[in-house]
């Protein structure tokens, strides 16, 4: 499991590097991180919103289900598979968001706390930078140790940045001030407005500010869903707010900001004051409504394009080359209309065959006697 971090973290590690060259610094280089991967993640939130809509959908068919094959759980089981094949959902289909931020989230915080190694993709345990780094950790008056070993390339890196490029004061070679060089650069970049993001937030430094940047970001950010989706204010189990949810969670990311290094709490803050962006943007065009309805047209769709193929196949059997619409129906006359278009047809011929006989020329009375007594 560590490997499989490390590998993440070594990933993350080249997409920090690469937004903090373009910006000089590494707080920028985290909100730009932020903002990226959750652009990455998007589709699968739509794909979240579609399943859901989906599965609320098919509520009523699974009730059916239910009503009739509640006794045979087999029975039952096997029945809603075959409706969600039918369908086209999967009861799991809106899990993968969730699942992937737990990576995203280690993967960076191991990025953070193993900056040498994850970020600048150096090996520690070599050569000249091998040394260096032996010479800064004894070095008391400007590396400090912390309770945690895990924290150890952060103390050096502000060992390093306390040294600021006084290698020769401190007896370092020039091979080991030359693999220091990037070390000392990384480190500058890591103050944004003033705070130390290497730093753990203690209520005597600034970083004690983005704990309060992350409780109210992760409490309004969920306020804010909440808002935006519509959720009820009251929960069906327990009667739990889902606003009190929001402050509960903004407690509980407060209290982790508190002994993780301050760009987790930057992370996490810029996170939260993205999701109801995200949120609105789902309600707003992607809400269920939409999406049932897209889903509906697109199967009225597809049941008539198999009709259309079942006929032409019966068509083809029988050897007939053209059929009518599908939807088209024969023009059905009522008896009144079929009388009376009769008694015009009738009388329009009547006239025609009384003129053609005279050629054009009014019949005289003495031709009529004519033709009589013939």
């Amino acid at each position: 499991m560590d490997a499989v971090l490390n590998f993440i973290g070594e990933i993350f590690g080249y997409v920090l590097m690469f937004f903090n060259n373009i910006f000089g610094n590494f707080g920028v280089a985290i909100i730009a991180f932020t903002i990226f991967t959750r652009l990455l993640m998007f589709p699968l939130t739509i794909k979240q919103q579609k399943s859901m809509a989906g599965l609320q959908r098919l509520q009523p068919k699974m009730r059916e289900i239910q009503e009739k094959y509640g006794n045979n759980r087999d029975k039952y089981n096997e029945e809603v598979q075959k409706l969600y094949e039918r369908e086209g959902q999967s009861p799991t289909g809106g899990c993968l968001p969730m699942l992937i931020q737990l990576p995203i989230f280690y993967g960076l915080y191991r990025a953070i706390c193993m900056p040498i190694t994850c970020s600048l993709h150096l090996d520690i345990t070599q050569g000249s930078l091998a040394s260096a780094i032996a010479r800064v950790k004894s070095l008391s008056d400007v590396y400090t140790t912390t309770t945690s070993s895990y924290y150890s390339q952060i103390n050096v890196i502000e060992a390093v940045r306390n040294i600021g490029g006084n290698y020769a004061y401190y007896g370092f070679t020039s091979a080991e001030a030359s693999a220091l060089a990037p070390i000392y650069e990384i480190s500058r970049g890591f103050n944004f407005l003033g705070i130390d993001l290497l730093s753990i937030a203690k209520f005597w430094n600034p970083a004690i500010i983005l704990t309060f940047v992350v409780f109210i970001a992760s409490a309004g950010g969920m306020f804010l869903s909440n808002k935006i989706n519509g959720t009820v204010q009251t929960a069906q189990t327990g009667g739990c707010s889902p606003n009190m949810m929001g402050i509960t969670m903004g407690l509980f990311s407060a209290w982790i900001s508190l002994s993780v290094p301050s760009a987790m709490a930057l992370y996490w803050s810029c996170t939260s004051l993205i999701a109801p962006l995200q949120s609105w943007i789902v309600h707003e065009y992607y809400n269920a409504a939409i999406l049932n309805a897209d889903a509906e047209a697109r199967r009225l769709a597809r049941i008539k394009l198999e009709e259309e193929e079942v006929i032409r196949a019966v068509g083809a059997s029988k050897g007939v080359k053209k059929f009518a619409p599908i939807y088209a129906l024969p023009a059905v006359e009522s008896k009144k209309e079929n009388a009376a278009g009769k008694a015009a047809v009738k009388k329009s011929g009547g006239k025609k065959k009384k003129s053609s006989g005279n050629n054009g020329k009014k019949s005289s009375s003495a031709d009529y006697q004519g033709k009589k007594k013939k």
